[in-house]
């Protein structure tokens, strides 16, 4: 099919890391599409974690646990019940997003994991927290009687195709609007709910701005094909994933970046998920100073 104009709204990359709170789908796609067309990427070392998807063993894709539950009085505890985020940050479990997914994460390392503790609260559970109160149940887990366990987990991407305003990108025709553009309206770490609003703001912006082109479909000139490439196979994916979720995740440092870059750099022949992957390590080698969601450990 011929056009004059390709808008790419494929959303983000959190599923490329082994535990994210993103669908399957939200895995790089739309960039690697756009990378082998010659698209400029920007701030693609900006992923934002949540702290409290729900921790199912062997998870990749994982149900959230909204943080309107510890707004409602829920706890973050370690193994022994003890209190994660006391004398941390004046509002503890109440943290910025960033500071409170590294507790969490530190307590996967070294106490055995994170358990949520919402037993609590008295709110109607059915009314204020459905989808809380559903995926818990159907992992046999009632959390109005037992903690919930939690871990950090893949959730935004700030960074993306560079695109302007209205959503044009480096190549002339194709656009880019959603998670997947990176217009700077995030910055190094997404306040929540803002991506709703680019979401609506840009579409929109996007749409008349291709309205008023007046685009028509291209009848003749000068064109090549642009193969993505192909995919990894299962087994490469999941070790990707892995890679990136222990080298890039919610802390990382130069050593653990270096030899996730060589690693990675094996992989790219053979597929698009690593060339992506390679994308991202080499951004947060580079920024050796913590920023927003990159929190580099050997920042001086």
């Amino acid at each position: 099919m011929d056009a004059s104009a390709v808008v790419l709204a494929t959303g983000g990359i959190g599923a490329l890391f082994a535990r994210t709170s993103n669908p399957a789908g939200a895995n790089g796609n739309g960039l690697a599409l756009a990378m082998a067309a010659g698209a400029q990427l920007r701030d693609v070392e900006f992923m934002q974690f949540h702290p409290t998807a729900l921790d199912i063993v062997g998870g990749h894709c994982l149900p959230l646990i909204t943080e309107a539950l510890r707004g409602a009085g829920a706890r973050l505890q370690d193994m022994a019940g003890r209190q994660l985020m006391t004398g941390l940050h004046p509002q503890e479990d109440l943290a910025p997003r960033d500071v409170v997914a590294r507790r969490v994460w530190h307590a996967h390392k070294a106490d055995g994991g994170a358990w949520l503790d919402a037993r609590g609260v008295k709110s109607d559970w059915e009314r204020c927290f459905p989808t809380v109160l559903s995926a818990c149940l159907a992992h046999g887990i009632d959390p109005r009687q037992q903690r919930i366990p939690v871990t950090a987990a893949a959730h935004f991407h700030m960074g993306g195709l560079a695109v302007d305003v209205d959503g044009c990108t480096s190549v002339p025709g194709l656009y880019a609007v959603g998670e997947v553009a990176c217009n700077g309206v995030h910055g190094a770490n997404r306040l929540a709910s803002n991506s709703l609003l680019e979401g609506v703001l840009c579409g929109r912006r996007v749409g008349e701005s291709l309205a008023r082109r007046q685009c028509s479909t291209p009848t003749a000139g000068a064109h090549r094909w642009i193969w993505r490439g192909a995919s990894l196979p299962p087994a490469a994916a999941a070790a990707l994933r892995d890679l990136l979720w222990r080298a890039a995740g919610p802390e990382r440092d130069a050593n653990g970046l270096q030899k996730a870059l060589q690693t990675c750099a094996t992989w790219q022949a053979d597929g698009w998920q690593a060339q992506v992957s390679h994308c991202l390590l080499a951004a947060a080698l580079q920024r050796d100073r913590s920023l927003g969601a990159h929190y580099r450990t050997d920042a001086a």
